[in-house]
């Protein structure tokens, strides 16, 4: 299973900028709207960020967006706080 998540800040080009305002991941680590939107398996996904939350990880690299190296887990845990809930 994969998950994409997003970190874009104001150092990237105006439009990834807007689309990622409308879409989510302008500045929070955070999937997109269409990302939680299109997950058909979110029980899987609660799971998988449930032990995710229990690593000692201290930065999250991304593969598009900035690097998170502070407060990661918070950021992580709120970016995928839908996902989380039991009623989503």
């Amino acid at each position: 299973m994969t998950y994409i998540v997003f970190n874009f800040d104001e150092s990237f080009p105006f439009t990834t900028k807007l689309v990622f305002k409308i879409m989510g991941g302008y500045k929070q680590l955070k999937p997109s709207f269409l990302e939680r939107l299109g997950t058909k398996e979110k029980e899987k996904v609660r799971q998988s960020v449930q032990k995710i939350l229990q690593w000692d990880f201290r930065r999250v690299i991304m593969a598009h967006g900035t690097i998170v190296e502070d407060d990661v887990k918070q950021k992580f845990k709120k970016g995928y706080e839908c996902f989380l809930e039991k009623n989503f």
